[in-house]
């Protein structure tokens, strides 16, 4: 067959046409574009990544973004338009490249994103290529004009740079997504703090929340990692410093990522196991966050408790600490007296170095020695191999010890030892012995004087009331009325703050019926006001109660050893006269039975805010049972006892019930069962046998009162009206539990997250506790993308003559009474 010249010039200018516009190109050339509709995209060289148009989730908005290429679960590593999405419709959206830029058009051609880098002719840029990388580039062949990875999202590709210049005023930093459904920008955000050297820190909303400690010698001590996988490298300037990092393997896939949790993780992807491994984490610990103990305080995470004072320190304030408050820090036992001979220094080793003040090159350890000691304001210097002094001027915060093998370099505190030496000249001697016999006597009269005036006041009764609530032993509280030795704590680690009746009636206005927040079975409580400014709530022990004092004695023990976001903060108790009262921190938007089941109200926790909720409430209930000193039970969770703070993150209160497990203990019985009947688990309700599982029960109550936003209630037979249980169950085994999401939250939330929710709330709610999953499998679940198991049939009916219980319940801030047909 004969072809024309003019048949091979069209079908040249055909197959050329359809190579730049084809769906999978390795570049895009001026005048082209990438079109959402043809499902085009862009593909590195070697197929490690893809530039194209995506949603995350169910998610109703477009993005432009990269992902990595040959893994099978859509990892996105990268998003141009994150904080300005295409909306519906998208059927002529496209990416182009036009004028040297690349530009983001939606369906009615209005530029949603674009490079906006200055050009001086359209031949500065001919292409945009993406590279192996994961680097999008805008190039003339020869020099990158923009490129990506100066603009990163939350991961952190290997060869990308995190830091500054201050010369150019740019900025590299991660930044969250707003949850994981939402890429648009979160609460935090990771960089290099400009002040420090080569430091990480964390960032949110309020401040620095954690730093990674200075750059020593290849990597950061405080980053949980397992070795031989990444390779950082940093790179500072008299303007600019950056830090890099790579993995040890060409063929290795691996990225740093900041979740919308404020976490940020190393992932490593196994070729065997074909998913991703968390290989490298920060912060990896309670001690890595920020001002964990104060002032001269040094965190250990080992230890119980975590925080203690660096040698020849105190606290600042004792009765603080006693209740696991160490924000006040560590004081000077003897004050350092500016020139004296006596100044030293202590060496430390394996600890994580404070924030430094002040970093110069010197030649040696003893030329840096002598540059603190000659300057009154330093108290500890730390010498590295690189000839790098560092100085640190004034409070010293964020100690940590590591462990033995950290290669961090020596630490050295300036401390003053007094050495006053030589014999005492026998007039003095005979002198002090005179005054201090008189001070004997005039000691002694006072003595039985203060007694009496105690007596007479009855504080004498207060005092033998706090002594004995000292000696309750934790052991105790898990086995109401038997006595062990084991786990026996010190006294000191159950000591409590305790407030004076004075000082309450003045910060509630002697309890004035104004400040009233609620009242329930344990008594009333008041809102109130301490002189620092400080708003508290007292909930105040009702002196008709018959029920209140072994729930005074357990949650006054027992919350002052936790420590938790998502726990309410405790701050200390009173015991005076007839009076006994708990005070709590204050949470201002009350609970959350408050809002989901009010139908004004509701509409105000929009699922993103709900779903953060229920995430929450995991984290704290995780808390009890796994990450806490102590196994705790709390055995009456609900929505009324879930309080919300000025952010409306969740607090778990009213511990009252609470019971400890000791060692391998993983279930108990009671002859008095206490809680709340909506909430309670089959064995519990039936058997008074409570676990873990029974908390897990209560926890998936809640997931579906918060999507469903309808209250739970009790079936006693077949023949009842359906509650929630059973409603939950029925839609879901139809195949319709998109039914049970209150249409309040609908506009705003993605089914798939909600329909998520729903399953783990029935797996939660399965007869069998042996087959709901655990705290930490649940979180895992609610984070995570991945399969869900299908549910067994959950206990719908309960035969209330089977039943004797006593309930309690008492919020600190929305006190409500239970309802009758719950006792």
């Amino acid at each position: 067959m004969k072809i024309s010249l003019v048949d091979l010039v069209l079908l040249f200018l055909y197959f050329y046409v359809v190579s730049c516009n084809s769906s999978r190109s390795q570049a895009l050339l001026p005048g082209h574009f990438l079109s959402f509709s043809a499902g085009d995209t862009l593909v590195s060289e070697l197929g490690k990544f893809e530039l194209g148009f995506f949603s995350p989730g169910n998610c109703d908005k477009l993005f432009i973004g990269i992902w990595y290429s040959n893994i099978k679960t859509k990892t996105v590593a990268w998003i141009g338009n994150r904080d300005n999405p295409i909306r519906p419709p998208f059927n002529n959206s496209h990416l182009e490249l036009t004028d040297g830029n690349l530009q983001l058009l939606d369906t009615l051609k209005q530029r949603v994103w674009s490079t906006n880098v200055t050009i001086a002719s359209k031949e500065d840029v001919n292409r945009a290529v993406l590279l192996d990388s994961g680097n999008l580039v805008l190039t003339n062949g020869i020099e990158i004009k923009w490129q990506s990875f100066d603009y990163p999202t939350d991961t952190w590709l290997p060869g990308a740079r995190i830091g500054f210049d201050k010369s150019k005023n740019t900025l590299q930093k991660l930044t969250s997504w707003r949850n994981l459904n939402d890429p648009a920008t979160g609460k935090y955000s990771l960089q290099l703090d400009q002040n420090q050297n080569g430091e990480l820190v964390l960032l949110d909303n309020r401040g620095k929340n954690w730093r990674s400690g200075p750059w020593d010698e290849g990597g950061f001590d405080s980053l949980a990692e397992r070795k031989g996988v990444f390779n950082f490298s940093y790179d500072p300037t008299k303007d600019s410093k950056y830090i890099t990092f790579n993995v040890f393997g060409e063929s290795d896939i691996s990225r740093i990522v900041l979740d919308s949790q404020g976490l940020m993780g190393g992932w490593f992807w196994s070729k065997d196991h074909q998913k991703w491994q968390f290989v490298l984490f920060g912060p990896a610990d309670f001690c890595d966050r920020i001002n964990i103990c104060g002032s001269f305080g040094i965190c250990d995470i080992t230890s119980a408790p975590p925080c203690e004072c660096l040698q020849g320190y105190e606290p600042k304030y004792k009765l603080d600490w006693d209740i696991n408050d160490y924000s006040g820090g560590c004081v000077r036992k003897t004050p350092m007296q500016c020139g004296s001979k006596n100044v030293g220094f202590v060496r430390i080793q394996n600890v994580k170095l404070p924030t430094s003040s002040e970093s110069m090159l010197v030649g040696n350890d003893l030329i840096c020695e002598y540059i603190c000691l000659s300057n009154c304001s330093c108290n500890a210097y730390a010498y590295s191999s690189g000839g790098q002094c560092l100085l640190w001027n004034g409070d010293l915060f964020d100690l940590k010890r590591l462990p033995n093998n950290s290669s961090q370099v020596e630490f050295n505190l300036k401390l003053f030892e007094s050495s006053n030496k030589g014999k005492k000249k026998p007039l003095l001697v005979a002198l002090a012995a005179s005054i201090t016999s008189a001070i004997f006597v005039c000691g002694t009269c006072c003595y039985f004087l203060w007694r009496r005036n105690l007596r007479e006041k009855g504080i004498l009764r207060k005092k033998k009331f706090r002594e004995m609530l000292l000696s309750e032993s934790a052991t105790n509280l898990a086995k109401p009325g038997h006595s062990s030795n084991k786990g026996q704590e010190k006294k000191s680690d159950i000591e409590l703050k305790f407030f004076e009746l004075h000082d309450l009636k003045v910060a509630t206005d002697n309890f004035l019926l104004d400040n009233k927040l609620g009242e329930g079975g344990f008594g009333a409580a008041f809102k109130g006001q301490l002189p620092d400014g400080q708003q508290i709530a007292v909930k105040r022990l009702s002196t008709q109660s018959r029920q209140g004092i072994r729930e005074f004695k357990t949650e006054a023990l027992l919350i002052a050893k936790l420590q938790h976001r998502n726990l309410v903060r405790f701050f200390g108790c009173c015991v005076e006269d007839e009076e006994k009262m708990l005070i709590y921190e204050y949470m201002p938007n009350k609970s959350l039975d408050y809002f989901i089941f009010d139908e004004s109200r509701k509409s105000l926790l929009d699922w993103k805010k709900q779903h953060e909720i229920i995430i929450g409430i995991a984290r704290g209930i995780l808390y009890l049972h796994q990450d806490s000193r102590l196994k705790i039970i709390h055995r009456d969770l609900k929505a009324s006892n879930i309080l919300l703070d000025e952010d409306m993150n969740p607090k778990i209160s009213d511990f009252g019930t609470a019971r400890i497990f000791i060692g391998n203990q993983n279930e108990a019985k009671t002859l008095r069962v206490v809680g709340t009947y909506a909430y309670m688990s089959p064995e519990y309700a039936l058997a008074g046998l409570f676990s873990v599982k029974s908390d897990v029960f209560s926890f998936g109550v809640m997931v579906l009162e918060v999507i469903s936003g309808k209250k739970n209630r009790i079936s006693y037979n077949s023949d009842s009206p359906p509650n929630l249980i059973r409603q939950a169950w029925e839609l879901w085994n139809d195949g319709r539990d998109f039914e049970l999401i209150d249409p309040t939250i609908v506009d705003s939330c993605t089914n798939e997250e909600a329909l998520r929710c729903i399953q783990i709330g029935l797996l939660c709610l399965q007869i069998d506790a042996a087959d709901r999953p655990t705290m930490s499998s649940i979180l895992f679940m609610l984070s995570n993308e991945g399969t869900v198991p299908s549910p067994k049939h959950p206990l719908i009916t309960l035969t209330s003559d089977s039943i004797t219980m006593e309930t309690t319940s008492s919020s600190i801030n929305e006190v409500t009474i239970t309802a009758p047909d719950v006792r």
